[in-house]
């Protein structure tokens, strides 16, 4: 097994614990107890206060993953804040003498209601323990009885108890009662008391239990809520010998274990930080996943799309234009007049044309077909050559192939109207294309060396450059026109690779 960060911590708790407690076993004049009511209270609060949040972790965990663990784990904790509530409660209400807590007039339902308190938690916590090492599901288990009941029984025990506490087991005896009266702060061994001692013993030994399973479920999951869990744990084991050594139950008193629930609690509330930091990376680590998802989804519907469209275009419109055409050509072999030769000149020119663009159309969708960006534009200019007899050179660099699939139909798109444009306004004999990634950007260049135009005289605003202009910023680059009349024409689109993959 690995060690970890957490494993010499855990290691040496017991026996940092194991010293303080034979040290106060064989120095009867060392103090583990002090009459301070205000500090009692503020213990209990923070005990309270944080039993409550560990179990509402534990139950929103349970909710969110169905697992059992957690919810035993909300029931045990939720049960500990129950019977705080109830004694902070009963001493603010100013009713401490009828439940036994007042330490001038000590009683034996403190004590019970304590070791069955802690008792029912232990379980619970080891029931947890095996329930997270085993992987338990309570997906059909009845969540809010498991959570609640335990609670519940608890706070009514003590109520009942409170009207029979003539009746009640004496787990502390006469000798031991008046001691705690007479002497509230001195140590309080109660070995006479055998069944106190065995009840502490087993609930500290149940705590030890739930705290080596939440240690190795730390291991096997590296989860730092388990990891503080079973050193809290180990704490909570030997504020029991504490409670044997000292019961420190009733109102004002505040003994060593007291001392280790707060410590038991602060690591609690550590845990809670932890795990909400935790929770925090977990949700960025899946808001990034997730954006990776999406924008591979929305690459891989973008594809689908353009693949449909390229198979719309080339099984409708193409097949229909085609037909048309060969009917036109009938209609241009027939005797006719000379204008109306001439207008079916024109009409066979224009299907020839819309065929044209309907070939390069679906040129410009063939990326979803998986052919790699360089070959697509370098066969789009090869087609641009052939039909319009101008010579046209295209250099691709296969590094731009990494571009995502909206990056190169807009790119595409672009290389097709400064095509359409040099064609019909430039009258150029020579263009040349070339895409390629320098500078941490991709850069698409179409010039020729035609006829260029003067940009003063706004032809630059026209639609066809806008268009341009308006697809380069779609994807985050930025297009420029470096023209002049009589000195070519070239248009320029760079893309940052951050924006264009």
């Amino acid at each position: 097994m690995t060690l970890r960060r957490a494993d010499w911590p855990l290691a040496l708790l017991p026996v940092v614990l194991s010293a303080v407690t034979l040290l106060i076993l064989l120095d009867p004049g060392i103090a583990i107890a002090t009459v301070n009511r205000s500090l009692d209270v503020a213990i209990n609060t923070l005990a309270t206060l944080v039993a409550v949040a560990v179990a509402g972790l534990g139950w929103i965990h349970f909710r969110e993953s169905g697992e059992a663990a957690p919810l035993l784990r909300a029931s045990a904790f939720l049960t500990l804040a129950a019977t705080n509530v109830l004694m902070l409660s009963v001493v603010a209400s100013g009713i401490a003498l009828a439940f036994g807590l007042e330490p001038g007039e000590p009683g034996q339902l403190p004590i019970l209601a304590t070791v069955v308190d802690r008792g029912i938690a232990s379980v619970l916590l080891l029931l947890a323990g095996v329930a997270g090492l085993r992987g338990w599901r309570a997906v059909r288990w009845p969540g809010l009885l498991v959570v609640w009941l335990p609670a519940l029984a608890v706070v009514a025990a003590i109520a009942v108890g409170a009207t029979i506490q003539d009746r009640l087991p004496e787990l502390l005896g006469p000798a031991e009662l008046a001691a705690l009266r007479d002497r509230p702060t001195e140590p309080l061994v109660v070995f006479g008391a055998r069944a106190l001692v065995g009840f502490q013993v087993a609930i500290g030994l149940a705590y030890l239990a739930a705290a080596l399973l939440a240690y190795r479920t730390y291991h096997r999951d590296g989860r730092s809520l388990q990891a503080f869990l079973a050193a809290g744990l180990v704490i909570a084991a030997f504020s029991q010998v504490q409670f044997a050594i000292h019961p420190g139950v009733y109102a004002g008193l505040v003994t060593v274990g007291d001392l280790e629930r707060v410590g038991f609690y602060a690591i609690l509330f550590v845990a809670l930080a932890a795990e909400s930091r935790e929770g925090v990376r977990a949700l960025r680590r899946a808001n990034a996943e997730l954006s990776v998802l999406r924008e591979a989804d929305m690459a891989r519907a973008t594809a689908d799309e353009r693949a449909r469209l390229a198979r719309e275009i080339h099984d409708g419109m193409s097949q229909e234009l085609w037909f048309a055409k060969l009917k036109q050509e009938r209609l241009v072999n027939l005797d006719l007049a000379a204008d109306a030769r001439a207008l079916a000149t024109e009409v066979a020119g224009a299907l020839e044309s819309a065929l044209a663009e309907a070939r390069q159309a679906i040129l410009a969708l063939r990326p979803a077909e998986g052919i790699s960006f360089a070959d697509v534009l370098t066969g789009f200019v090869t087609d641009f050559s052939d039909r319009f007899g101008i010579h046209a050179e295209c250099r691709s660099d296969p590094a731009v192939n990494v571009v995502s699939a909206r990056t190169q139909a807009e790119l595409l798109r672009i290389a097709q109207e400064a095509l359409t444009n040099a064609r019909r306004h430039a009258d150029p004999s020579v263009v040349r294309v070339s895409v390629g990634v320098a500078d941490g950007a991709v850069r698409l260049s179409v010039s020729d060396n035609g006829r260029g135009f003067d940009p003063a005289l706004g032809r630059s605003s026209g639609y066809g450059l806008r268009s341009m202009r308006e697809r380069a910023e779609l994807i985050g680059g930025r297009l420029t026109i470096e023209t002049g009349v009589q000195d070519g024409t070239r248009v320029t689109v760079e893309v940052p690779m951050e924006a264009a993959r």
